[in-house]
């Protein structure tokens, strides 16, 4: 016998995870957005050049990952993550450097991972599948 109550869309099943790249150096956040829209085209993903666009950002809209760079004009990561552990804490944070010294502990830098300059696109998928399940989140993969 059929079921009277209709499908439920997958759509409403899984909201789009928000992603907010936070880079000074446009080169970085084009590589980065290059890699979620190839791989996580699920993903919405929005982009600040600066700590003071990336507050502005979380102030209008919830995220469920930020990845900032740590040294950057306007107090740099540490203000981005300042807010995120004070006024987000669900929100997962990735800090994405090349300034990343050995020895450097997450609790620095209050992230949930830290992520050295280069990276590999798997490196950086890696990372942010880990930090979305470390936020209590899960990423959708892609089929195929």
């Amino acid at each position: 016998m059929p079921s009277s109550e209709p499908p439920v869309s997958r759509i409403y099943q899984r909201r789009p995870r928000r992603i907010l790249l936070v880079d000074d150096d446009p080169s970085v956040i084009r590589g980065l957005s290059r890699v979620l829209y190839q791989h996580r085209p699920e993903f919405h993903v929005n982009t600040a050049s600066n700590a003071t666009q990336a507050v502005e950002a979380l102030y209008e809209h919830g995220y469920d990952l930020v990845i900032t760079d740590w040294h950057m004009p306007g107090g740099g990561g540490r203000v981005v993550l300042d807010t995120l552990v004070m006024r987000y804490p669900e929100t997962a944070r990735v800090v994405h450097s090349s300034h990343v010294e050995l020895g450097d502990t997450l609790q620095c830098y209050s992230a949930h991972l830290v992520l050295a300059k280069p990276a590999s696109e798997s490196e950086i998928l890696a990372v942010i599948d880990s930090a979305l399940g470390r936020a209590g989140l899960k990423s959708v993969r892609r089929a195929g």
